[in-house]
């Protein structure tokens, strides 16, 4: 939820969806069925898939695998991984956007995820 939530405000992002923000339009539903603890998966669009990629290859802490539910934060972009496949007519009607990110949040410290995330998906010049 920390996660959701600074990406949310954050404005790095052009979209978040995580069951546990308010602004989810599964957000009664999943308080309903699951409380507080909705679940550790989230995703996110960024502008382009250019941007997804070099967001990948930033990240320090996040690793990029396809597993769910590991111990480790994995990030993938799903639309080239697991939805690869598929045809883009196919992907776009399941919401699989050349822009989104997969997040599975591990057990890593929330602070930690939250400055790889940053880190990753923030501009920086060229020096």
């Amino acid at each position: 939820l920390a996660i959701a939530e600074f990406l949310e405000q954050s404005g790095l992002v052009s979209h978040v969806n995580y069951p546990g923000l308010k602004s989810s339009p599964f957000y009664e539903i999943s308080k309903k069925q699951f409380g507080d603890l909705p679940c550790s998966i989230l995703t996110f669009e960024l502008d382009s898939k250019e941007k997804c990629f070099s967001f990948l290859n930033k990240l320090n802490i996040v690793r990029r695998a396809t597993n769910l539910y590991d111990n480790k934060t994995l990030a993938i972009h799903p639309s080239s991984t697991i939805f690869n496949e598929y045809s883009d007519k196919a992907k776009e009607e399941l919401g699989v956007s050349v822009r989104l990110i997969r997040l599975s949040v591990g057990i890593e410290d929330v602070r930690d995820l939250i400055n790889d995330i940053k880190n990753a998906v923030t501009v920086r010049p060229v020096q």
